[in-house]
């Protein structure tokens, strides 16, 4: 019940964000999301008595969302070497114990670069001009990232029903128990059926193969994204990332598939629209 009642609130407030007239309502939802995220991340690095440079992480959390929202994702690369230079100075004056310098930076900077930089792309998606196509399409922002959200979501519907109902063999045993290679197949197919459905009632502008594409793409990479959070959270002995939405866990327990297929969205998004 907690599941569905959270679903009820913050499926609308995303979807008013995604399809507003003003784009920054979605920026500064990602924001919120990207910071909760990090300090999620960084939780994670202490249970394995990794000390991170949070502020540091935060700040340069925040100015890769800037970037995408001021379309300037060029400077991300100039926010990544400032914050690679402005960790490791910091380990050089204040580092207590050196044999962990490498794991404080490293954590520092991957938090960054595995949530700001990745949540950011979608920020980059919402950021496109209706006159981006060749041919001016309403709303194409609020449209991709309408139906992108909607594979997402029947990835992992697709994936737990079709693994309940016939999962067999086990897809990463260690790391995840509970999921099939046939929950997997499920998974993909249901992102595929989700384009299409999508394409079919509010998106007819997008090609019927790209988005039979994007779907098997995002069904495949979707899960990898979901395990490699998993790793993370068994590695510092947890169970949850967080306990931020009652019964769903912490906001990286959230969005660990949205991150992974983020990067998909957006570069079709610059190189085939």
């Amino acid at each position: 019940m907690k599941r569905i009642l959270t679903a009820i609130v913050a499926l609308p407030v995303l979807l008013y964000t995604v399809w507003s007239d003003t784009p920054y309502y979605f920026a500064a939802l990602t924001l919120i999301a990207v910071l909760i995220g990090l300090y999620e991340f960084y939780a994670l690095a202490s249970k394995l008595e990794i000390t991170t440079q949070k502020t540091l992480g935060y700040l340069a959390g925040i100015a890769v969302v800037a970037c995408f929202t001021v379309n300037r994702p060029h400077l991300i690369a100039a926010v990544i070497s400032g914050l690679v230079l402005m960790s490791l100075s910091t380990e050089v004056f204040h580092a207590g114990d050196m044999s962990k310098s490498l794991a404080t930076v490293s954590a520092t900077v991957l938090g960054v670069l595995y949530i700001a930089l990745l949540a950011g792309a979608l920020v980059g998606v919402r950021m496109l001009a209706d006159t981006h196509t060749a041919v001016a399409t309403p709303k194409l922002a609020a449209k991709l990232l309408t139906t992108f959200f909607a594979m997402v979501m029947m990835t992992d519907t697709g994936a737990y029903y079709t693994g309940r109902a016939i999962g067999r063999h086990k897809l990463a045993l260690r790391v995840s128990p509970g999921k099939t290679i046939e929950g997997s197949v499920g998974g993909f197919i249901a992102a595929a059926l989700a384009g299409v459905a999508c394409r079919e009632i509010f998106f007819p502008e997008i090609a019927l193969l790209h988005v039979i594409a994007l779907g098997v793409i995002i069904g495949i990479v979707g899960p990898i994204g979901d395990l490699a959070e998993s790793m993370l959270k068994r590695g510092a002995g947890v169970k949850d990332s967080g306990a931020i939405f009652p019964g769903h866990g912490g906001m990286l327990d959230r969005i660990d598939s949205l991150l992974f297929c983020a990067p998909v969205i957006y570069y079709y998004s610059l190189w085939f629209l």
